[in-house]
Order: C-alpha cells, then sequence, then structure tokens
C-alpha cells in the first residue's frame, strides 16, 4: 500500500496527453506498490491506462520489456507504451512517468485474498511464460544458430539490439543490496535517539530483541552466497519480482506480466523462487518443458532468495519507519508488513529450502 504522493494530478495529467497524444481526461490514484506511485487514467473514448512514477527504475528495465513485448512477441509482458518521439518514460517533477496499458482483471494476490488462486494450468502457463522470457534474450542461444541464420540482417539487428539490452543491465550478485541500511537499522537502538511515534518506539524494541537472530539469518544468507556463487550458473534476463500482485489474469483469463522494475541478469532461480512451495512441481515442470537448453537448477541458490527476501524485508521497512516515512498511514501500513519478517524464521526458510532440493530431485535436476 502506498500513501500518494502530493502531485498536482490534473497538471500530470495533462503532461502525460501531451507527451503520448492521448485525450486523457481523468486520473485516480492506485494505492498499490512500495517505492513507486500509481495512477489510472482515462482517456475520452473510455480506454485505461496505468501511469507509474518513480525516482530509480532505470530505462534500461522499460526497454527490455518493450523488447520482450514488440521484438520477441511475448504477449503476457506488458510492457511501457511509447511517447510521440518514442521514449519510454516522459520527466515530472524529480520521477520519470511510464504509461502502461491498464490491465482489468484480478492478479493472484486479489485471489489469495479471497481464498482463492490459480488453478493448476494457470499456475503452468506461468511457468512456460517465464521460460520464454529467460530464453528471449539468453546469449547462449546464439551457440546453436546455423550460419545462414546468424547472416540474417534481421537476426543479426535482434541479436545487437538484445546485446545493447544486455550490456545496459545491472548483474545480480550473490550479495545483500543495500546491505549498509541493514547495519544502519540494526544499529539504530545503540544510538539511543529518540524515537518519533510509536512505530518507532517498537521497531527499536524489536530489534533490541531480536537483533542476534537476524544475524544469524545473515551469516545463512552469506554462505548460500558462497555457495552459489561458486556453481557459477549461466545468467538469463530475469523479471526479478514475479510475485503474485504482479501475475494478472484478465476479463478473458489471459495470463499478463506486470512491473519491470527489477529486470536484470541473473540466475533463473531468481524467478522460480517465487513459486517455492505448494504446487511449485506445476510450474517447474512446463518451465522445463519450454526451456531448450540443457538448464540446472540449484537448491542452494533457491536458499540464497528465500533468505534474502525476508532480510530484504527487514532492511526496507526498517529503513522506511526508522528514517524515511512522515505519515503515519504509511507507517502503520510498514509496521504491519514487517511482522511476517521480524525476527526471520529461520526453521520454515530452511525447511523451504529441503523442500525445494526434493522437487528437484523429482524433476531429475539434483547434482549426480
Amino acid at each position: 500500500m502506498k500513501v500518494d504522493n502530493a502531485f498536482d494530478q490534473i497538471e500530470l495529467l495533462q503532461n502525460l496527453s501531451t507527451a503520448y497524444d492521448l485525450p486523457l481526461q481523468s486520473i485516480t490514484f492506485f494505492p498499490e506498490g512500495e517505492d513507486s506511485y500509481g495512477y489510472i487514467t482515462v482517456s475520452e473514448t473510455g480506454e485505461k491506462y496505468f501511469a507509474k512514477a518513480s525516482t530509480s527504475v532505470p530505462n534500461s528495465c522499460l526497454q527490455v520489456a518493450f523488447f520482450l513485448k514488440h521484438r520477441c512477441n511475448i504477449s503476457g509482458v506488458v510492457a511501457p507504451l511509447e511517447t510521440q518521439e518514442g521514449a519510454l518514460s516522459v520527466p515530472w517533477q524529480d520521477f520519470r512517468v511510464a504509461l502502461f496499458p491498464f490491465i482489468e482483471g484480478k492478479s493472484r494476490w486479489d485471489l489469495w485474498k479471497v481464498g482463492k488462486d490459480f488453478t493448476d494450468t494457470q499456475l503452468s502457463e506461468t511457468g512456460g511464460l517465464l521460460a520464454t522470457i529467460h530464453e528471449c534474450l539468453d546469449t547462449s542461444a546464439s551457440d546453436s544458430l546455423t550460419v545462414a541464420e546468424y547472416d540474417s540482417p534481421s537476426l543479426r539487428g535482434w541479436r545487437l539490439e538484445s546485446k545493447i539490452l544486455q550490456d545496459s543491465l545491472t548483474i545480480a550478485e550473490y550479495n545483500l543490496p543495500l546491505r549498509h541500511e541493514l547495519h544502519t537499522v540494526l544499529e539504530a537502538p545503540a544510538k539511543k535517539i529518540p524515537p518519533q511515534n510509536q512505530y518507532q518506539k517498537q521497531l527499536l524494541e524489536t530489534l533490541t530483541q531480536h537483533k542476534s537472530e537476524i544475524l544469524q539469518a545473515t551469516e545463512r544468507y552469506d554462505s548460500l552466497g558462497r555457495s552459489a556463487a561458486a556453481l557459477q550458473t549461466p545468467f538469463v534476463i530475469t523479471h526479478g519480482d514475479p510475485t503474485p500482485g504482479n501475475l494478472i489474469l484478465d476479463t478473458e483469463e489471459r495470463l499478463h506480466l506486470i512491473d519491470w522494475d527489477g529486470v536484470c541478469l541473473g540466475p533463473p532461480e531468481k524467478d522460480l523462487v517465487s513459486f517455492t512451495g505448494e504446487r511449485f512441481e506445476v510450474v517447474l515442470e512446463r518451465y522445463l518443458t519450454e526451456r531448450q537448453d540443457n538448464i540446472s537448477l540449484h537448491a542452494d541458490i533457491f536458499g540464497f532468495y528465500i533468505y534474502e527476501w525476508a532480510i530484504n524485508e527487514i532492511r526496507d521497512y526498517g529503513t522506511k519507519i526508522l528514517f524515511k516515512n512522515d505519515d503515519p498511514t504509511q507507517n502503520e501500513y510498514d509496521w504491519e508488513s514487517l511482522q511476517d519478517y521480524l525476527p526471520p524464521n529461520r526453521e520454515y526458510m530452511e525447511d523451504g529450502i529441503a523442500a525445494v532440493r526434493s522437487t528437484l530431485g523429482r524433476c531429475g535436476l539434483l547434482p549426480k
């Protein structure tokens, strides 16, 4: 949940109308997401669009989504629209704003909230979609091209564009992003800075109580990271966050993957970890069927990302509550969200890694 920024929404709407040459007539704040601000805009003829304002999304992420949609022809990718000048976003105050088609439907998270879920068929389709994305910009795929295919001008252009995009992307590391922020959060109680609200007070008390458990979880995370790095597995283009809120079934039951802010070069496990747990095998079997190359998956890499999620939530929400938020409603939401991760449930995470290892074994993916 996101609390709205103090935007002049009418001015923003006019700015978008001009940049995209669209007859937009209304704009409504959409209180979802974490680090960006979303707005639903509607044109005079009833078409809906989603405007996303962010200070941190690299343009390369938008370019990859556009490439996957329009060059690789992956229908499930929701890509940004182009402005009249061919850009994928426009400046607005300190933000860049991208405009997307609005997908009318329900996310997997929406279904979870009412006790429902994707069917096995829909989960299988999700595995297929991820496989297609992972293969589309995989540089190793060029090894299988014939001389005639590689000499094709259109294919050479595709490869060149693919290479340029990959060179511009962040490369995933087996190390905690913004680790210094986690240390700052953990050291906050020792600074004895007076809390400014009840949520800061509760957080400081909880950090004091559970600091050692957080450090132990971080040590395990680092150990898994060293193991993952030693495997030297091939990297692919990853979405980075194919979580339930980013998977949408439209009104005709077609699958869409939104929010490409976290695109990077990384291991396939970075995306697949979002489906570990119950019915993981449904996703994995379709994924393996669709991948044409000789793929290997590793439990320690899954484990690394399982731990990273929990530790990163402590870092992120802790930083917001202690140092960034100035809205009581946002503080309340962040504090409630943090309860699932503080203290980190190591037993649950280790059980998750064991379950992944078992599933990989059943699928014939464990090392001989």
